[in-house]
């Protein structure tokens, strides 16, 4: 029987009885693809609606005139996103903030209809209670408000002095967004994706890898495995092809589990962002494939510590190191940009994440991307080696 041959019924062994852990098809492929878009669809829902509700809502909004301001107070009590209430001094409309009768307060100093009629400015204040988010959203209302009416206030100015229109204006700023409609999308998604990636990728295959040796090793059964016609390569292959297999489903769950919800709730983003906002499912299937080397090396790493550990409580023991080399570059992508150094793709785990970003953000380096792909291969490979010579150590793989 040929080594390949060999290889392949250890990892068809080793998948049909990983398969068998309700623990892994719910951890993997159930939770991603179910329980993370229900959750993301109902926070988006609620989120949305809320959104929609607060714009929609009449703010009740207190007025202390310690002078007459009517060129600006007149404005705010018609205006149909207030329902203005007057208060005599200041302390009352603070209290009425705090009983929530009202949410903000406006504060008309004595001096600001004289300093408005003479074209400087008027003081005002808003009062508003910062750990209340209604308040905050009323004082927010408010600020909008006022600028508006600066805004017209200036117009009419420069009108009775006869100036242009360009007065205030000494300069003129054109924006123009050259980025395409998927490109906005998935710079968004480049944001947070490659982060979680990473860590469906390193830790969708910590149950099956520490079943496959140090789970083996507890039961007993890794002796049998070792005497069967396969070499012990053959049986680290077949058991890393498996970690591999279900920590690139995960990473493909993950995906497919948050690209799913947004792409249903466009329709949405639309509203808030306009028609900028598409997805880009090419970028979406480079990653994927982007991912292949990535898995391998966690996979490999894997295998590493349940190769070495006695049992799989021992193996959990030696996960904190795991954890500090797969989250630190993960967590360092979401602050690094996508055009960083080349020597950051010499770093495992970071120059994955951020090549991520790279294709999200339309900004494909070739160098880049080579050196990424070469060096987590040649990581993934070291770690692979050193799990092939832990399988060919006695005191090692018999550790009691």
């Amino acid at each position: 029987m040929s080594k390949t041959s060999l290889t392949s019924t250890v990892f068809l062994k080793e998948i049909r009885e990983t398969l068998r852990d309700k623990r892994v098809i719910l951890g993997v492929i159930v939770s991603p693809l179910l329980v993370t878009p229900l959750l993301i669809g109902t926070v988006l829902f609620f989120a949305g609606k809320k959104e929609i509700e607060k714009n929609a809502s009449i703010v009740e909004v207190g007025i202390v005139e310690k002078s007459a301001f009517p060129e600006f107070i007149d404005q705010l009590k018609e205006d149909e996103g207030f329902n203005t209430h007057e208060f005599d001094s200041r302390e009352a409309a603070q209290q009425a903030i705090e009983d929530r009768a009202i949410r903000a307060a406006l504060i008309v100093s004595e001096n600001a209809q004289t300093e408005f009629s003479s074209n400087n400015s008027a003081p005002l204040e808003i009062l508003f209670n910062l750990a209340n988010e209604n308040s905050q959203f009323a004082q927010s209302r408010l600020k909008s408000f006022i600028a508006k009416f600066d805004k017209d206030t200036l117009a009419g100015r420069i009108e009775t002095a006869r100036l242009p229109e360009n007065f205030a204006k000494p300069t003129k700023v054109k924006t123009t967004n050259i980025a395409k409609s998927s490109s906005t999308a998935s710079f968004v998604l480049g944001l947070f994706l490659p982060y979680i990636i990473v860590m469906s990728a390193a830790f969708g295959g910590i149950q099956t890898a520490f079943d496959l040796c140090a789970g083996e090793k507890e039961r007993g059964t890794m002796e049998t495995l070792l005497v069967s016609p396969a070499s012990r390569y053959e049986i680290v292959t077949g058991k890393l092809l498996t970690i591999l297999t279900i920590s690139f489903v995960a990473s493909c769950c993950a995906i497919t589990g948050i690209i799913a919800p947004i792409a249903f709730g466009l329709e949405f983003f639309k509203k808030l962002l306009g028609d900028s906002i598409s997805i880009n499912f090419i970028s979406i299937i480079w990653v994927m494939l982007i991912v292949i080397p990535l898995a391998l090396l966690t996979s490999s790493l894997l295998l590493v510590i349940s190769s070495f550990a006695r049992n799989q409580k021992e193996a959990q023991t030696y996960i904190l190191p795991f954890f500090s080399i797969v989250i630190l570059p993960a967590v360092l992508s979401t602050v690094l940009g996508a055009e960083s150094h080349i020597f950051t793709a010499f770093i495992p785990i970071l120059n994955i994440s951020l090549t991520m970003k790279q294709i999200f953000g339309d900004l494909f380096d070739p160098l880049y991307f080579g050196i990424s792909l070469a060096t987590s291969f040649l990581y993934a490979f070291l770690a692979m080696r050193l799990a092939a010579s832990f399988f060919q150590r006695e005191q090692i793989l018999f550790r009691t």
